[in-house]
């Protein structure tokens, strides 16, 4: 059964985690360039746009001239007595303000689009990866792993991350830009004043990495929560039948709306968190500002600046609340963006499917299956679930596996796909361990017909030449189709072959399901074929035209049979009884009823039944 709530990741340093996730932006990296110098642009132009309101106030006041003031100096030094006449002044200053706010819109233009096309191509870079190994997982992985878990890596986590590379590192360069040009006009202008600020510099930060672990572990927390939340969508959803059927409405209800609170719960943790370091980081840049003014009004202190210097000071001073509270904001995206990248690079990290060796099987693959001291459980410390299995089974052979649900029927035939690894033993398919051999390889020799029947959102026609089929003859594909008894009811669908099924095909009946399935089976042409309960979704007229075609069909394919009515299997060439992960019996279908022992039983039962 799979695990409601997915296994933690594994701890990692958020620096290190952040610094793997950027290697994403390595082929972008001139773009990426180009958005830094243009949030460069941005600050700078910030900063000059504080400092000119320095040549505006003296303009208006007692000139420019380069006997005062802190720009004033330069600009009027470049003019007969170092003073810039009145008439010059008037249209300079404001042309240079709208200059330099053209210049701050430029670059920031520049910096925004250029982050978020790198932004959003390391996304899809990321979120590729991340279903291209989603693909490559083990069974095993998906046993402790449910589907939502997965989908909402995929989906909410990755956007998380989105948020930690768009939002967090444009504000992280705008924001830390404009807060280093700050302070550097503060020094030039008055460093015994700007000090001040250094006072207070080891106290914020100390909050923000205090705050910063709180950040990551609420994230997880909220990660966790959304994934229950998709998950129990997700089951309401799957199941809305039987949820109707049963009136589970208000139970399914109540577990979303559990869901649903406790992901708003962390997120409110989350919140609280975030705005009262951002509030407490306020009041003590504040309370260093106030302390600037104070010092500043201190006789002595400020009589070398002109009334324009003082403003731009004071102005620039001030200015720095907004930065570095963007900067204490934004620390709580980068963390969930870190936490979300935890998560995903978790499932990134995951072993492979294992892949197998480089040996061939032989050629022409002619099926015989041996199955040597098989054993296997799903975990190291639960009870085997396949003891000793030891048979062989001949090219062109049917078997039959029959037993009560649990005792290792599909087991059994997934191990020999190679869905699982034996705990002990070997599976041979002409005489080559299968462990040997590619899991590629193997498969491509292996047709599967499951009780699961599983169809896309696709037309009928790539439902059966779906992936390495698909470029299969039609001629083939009418083939299998007509074996598989489906020609009749794909012809009444309104575009026939072309028509689209939709998701999981619930307009058609179990049936015609089931024999779309089976058709794909055929079309593979496989020399070992399995039927996992192929036949469960049949009505008996459609069973009895199925049965007829899989007579003839599995006359040249050694063929594995998974059937719970046992009259389904009467036919095979031999039927292997099993409980508790052993064979118990072994025969065909007139020598066990002759024996009377657990086959007899079975099929009494099932006749009383």
């Amino acid at each position: 059964m799979k695990r409601v709530t997915p296994l933690p990741s594994k701890p990692q340093h958020g620096a290190q985690t952040y610094r793997r996730l950027l290697i994403y932006a390595r082929p972008h990296i001139a773009i990426f360039g180009v958005a830094v110098l243009g949030f460069l642009l941005f600050s700078v132009m910030g900063v000059s746009l504080i400092a000119v309101t320095e040549l505006l106030l003296d303009a208006v006041g007692a000139g420019i001239s380069e006997k005062r003031g802190f720009l004033s100096k330069f600009v009027a030094s470049h003019y007969p007595g170092g003073v810039m006449p009145q008439e010059t002044a008037r249209w300079l200053v404001p042309l240079a303000m709208l200059l330099i706010i053209v210049l701050r819109a430029l670059g920031n233009f520049i910096g925004s689009y250029g982050l978020a096309y790198v932004a959003r191509a390391v996304i899809h870079q990321l979120r590729t990866e991340l279903f291209e190994k989603i693909g490559q997982l083990p069974s095993a992985y998906f046993d402790r792993y449910t589907g939502a878990y997965l989908i909402s890596k995929v989906s909410y986590n990755v956007e998380q991350v989105t948020n930690a590379i768009t939002k967090a590192i444009k504000v992280l360069f705008r924001e830390s830009f404009t807060t280093l040009g700050l302070l550097i006009y503060l020094l030039l202008v008055n460093w015994k004043l700007t000090l001040t600020f250094f006072l207070f510099a080891p106290l914020i930060a100390f909050i923000v990495r205090v705050v910063g672990k709180r950040f990551r572990k609420l994230s997880h927390r909220i990660q966790n929560s959304m994934g229950d939340v998709t998950h129990v969508t997700q089951e309401a959803i799957n199941g809305y039948q039987v949820v109707r059927m049963y009136g589970g409405q208000a139970y399914e209800r109540s577990r979303f709306l559990s869901a649903s609170d406790n992901n708003r719960r962390q997120f409110m943790k989350l919140v609280v968190t975030n705005t009262a370091s951002v509030s407490v980081i306020q009041i003590l840049v504040g309370l260093s500002t106030a302390t600037i003014v104070w010092l500043a009004l201190a006789p002595g202190m400020v009589e070398s600046m002109t009334a324009g210097v003082f403003a731009a000071y004071i102005g620039a001073a001030a200015s720095l609340a907004k930065p570095v509270r963007s900067l204490s904001e934004v620390f709580a995206d980068i963390q969930k963006g870190i936490a979300a990248a935890e998560s995903i690079f978790e499932v990134m990290d995951a072993p492979k499917e294992p892949q197998g060796g480089n040996q061939r099987l032989s050629r022409p693959v002619r099926g015989a299956v041996s199955f040597d001291a098989l054993e296997f459980s799903y975990d190291e410390a639960a009870p085997k679930v396949l003891e000793r299995i030891s048979f062989s089974v001949g090219a062109g052979e049917t078997v039959a596996l029959v037993g009560a649900s649990g005792s290792g029927k599909s087991t059994l035939v997934s191990l020999l796909a190679r869905f699982y690894e034996p705990s002990g033993g070997r599976i041979l398919v002409d005489g080559t361990d299968i462990s040997t051999v590619p899991v590629t390889e193997l498969r491509r020799h292996i047709s599967m017909v499951s009780q699961n029947i599983v169809l896309f959102n696709d037309t009928v026609y790539r439902n059966i030449a779906y992936g390495e089929l698909e470029n299969a003859p039609r001629k083939n594909v009418l083939r299998a189709i007509e074996q598989a008894h489906a020609a009749q009811f794909i012809e009444a669908l309104p575009q026939g072959l072309e028509t689209a099924l939709g998701d999981n095909a619930q307009t058609l009946s179990g049936g015609q399901r089931q024999r779309l399935s089976i058709a794909r089976a055929l079309l593979k042409d496989a020399p070992i074929l399995i039927l996992d309960e192929a036949t469960s979704a049949l009505d008996n007229e459609s069973e009895s035209h199925i049965q007829a075609a899989l007579k003839e069909v599995m006359k040249n394919r050694t063929t594995f049979v998974i059937a719970h009515r046992l009259s389904t299997i009467e036919n095979a060439d031999r039927i292997l009884v099993m409980e508790r992960g052993r064979i118990v019996e072994s025969g065909d279908h007139s020598e066990l009823l002759a024996r009377g022992g657990h086959y007899a039983v079975l099929l009494q039962r099932q006749t009383m039944g």
